[in-house]
């Protein structure tokens, strides 16, 4: 049972197609899961339709309807190859780097990203923390397997995280099995030692 959801703001950005890639692809697997949020979607998406058919007209150019005709005979593009089938869409046709040790019993595997956000899986397990953060804008998790914790209450799978304060009291994986997430943000501020390496190397 999902529990945990974006907020409107980011649900009414996603329907706009202005948040950044890595973030949209995020909070994409939470409305996989989630018949809630997919029917607030289609709500934002019919609204946003009815304000374009309120917008003046602009005109087209005048050769538009032959560059149209010109592309009608064009084959549709194959859709990117399945590279990770164990992971659900869209990560299973996204291309991800290698895992990255993140402190003890947590790893880190990058995804191409390059618009704004950064993003990847977290795999974290049983008893770990994930390392203590801050934010510098908007930060999503959704839950793939596994649960973890915060100050904000417990996710499970589908659930999907966007905090308001920082990581003061850092996620902490619950139950017997290993968490993996998906985490994208726009700016996260490592503390501790993770911290220490993060403003040495200027990230």
């Amino acid at each position: 049972m999902i529990r945990h959801h974006p907020s409107e703001t980011t649900l009414a950005a996603y329907a706009a197609g202005s948040l950044p890639s890595a973030l949209s692809t995020v909070a994409a697997l939470h409305l996989a899961r989630c018949p809630v949020c997919r029917r607030s979607l289609a709500t934002l998406e019919a609204t946003g339709g009815a304000v374009l058919d309120e917008l003046t007209p602009v005109p087209l150019s005048g050769d538009a309807l032959s560059r149209l005709l010109d592309r009608v005979d064009e084959p549709a593009p194959a859709p990117p190859p399945i590279l990770n089938p164990d992971l659900p869409a869209p990560l299973n046709r996204m291309v991800l780097g290698r895992w990255w040790p993140i402190g003890l019993g947590a790893r880190y595997r990058p995804m191409r990203a390059g618009d704004g956000a950064w993003g990847g899986l977290v795999l974290a397990q049983p008893n770990r923390s994930l390392p203590r953060h801050g934010h510098a804008g908007l930060e999503l998790t959704c839950i793939l397997s596994g649960r973890f914790a915060d100050g904000s209450g417990e996710y499970g799978p589908g659930d999907l995280s966007e905090p308001v304060v920082d990581h003061d009291r850092p996620p902490l994986v619950i139950g017997t099995e290993p968490c993996l997430c998906v985490i994208a943000s726009e700016g996260m501020k490592l503390r501790g030692l993770l911290g220490l390496a993060q403003r040495t190397i200027g990230y």
